[in-house]
């Protein structure tokens, strides 16, 4: 079920974030494994964590979603983000990413899948996503959910290629 401001699918809830979130963020993303493709590749530090959150909120409000905390339903344990990003050229890219211990469970899939049907429900075309070549398990999940690859090296990055969801 898609509400306005969360998704939510079988075992999981994308919520807005909260400023408590922030501490949560930095520790989910201290972990190597976690922040290894994500951005340049550095931990979050609390205070860049804070300033995500304060513009996932402003994202919310202008655009009415944005990215969130994935929590589970059972426990509402904070276990990673979701949502879309906009990297600033007009475009939203799908983003996503769990802590370690919540990989390998199905998640991912779960994740992704709801964060598509929230695009075609919202009308977000094309969905799109960035990845870096060498993060093996996303782009297997990319392609798992529908997505092609569409431009290597996008915009010159090597370690960015850019996928669309072709179905």
């Amino acid at each position: 079920m898609i509400h306005a401001s969360q998704l939510e699918t079988a075992r999981l809830v994308v919520r807005p974030f909260v400023l408590a979130d922030a501490s949560l963020l930095a520790a989910l993303f201290a972990d190597p494994a976690v922040h290894r493709f994500v951005d340049d590749g550095q931990p979050l530090a609390p205070d860049v964590a804070a300033l995500w959150i304060e513009r996932s909120a402003a994202n919310l409000e202008r655009f009415g979603y944005g990215t969130g905390a994935v929590v589970e339903r059972v426990g509402g344990e904070l276990i990673g983000w979701a949502g879309f990003a906009r990297p600033g050229d007009g475009s939203e890219e799908v983003i996503y990413g769990l802590r370690r211990a919540s990989w390998g469970k199905g998640f991912g899939k779960e994740l992704l899948a709801g964060l598509v049907a929230f695009a075609a429900e919202r009308g977000i075309t094309p969905v799109r996503a960035t990845v870096d070549p060498d993060n093996c398990a996303s782009v297997h999940l990319l392609r798992w959910a529908g997505f092609a690859l569409a431009e290597p090296s996008y915009r010159g990055d090597a370690k960015a290629d850019l996928y669309l969801h072709v179905g």
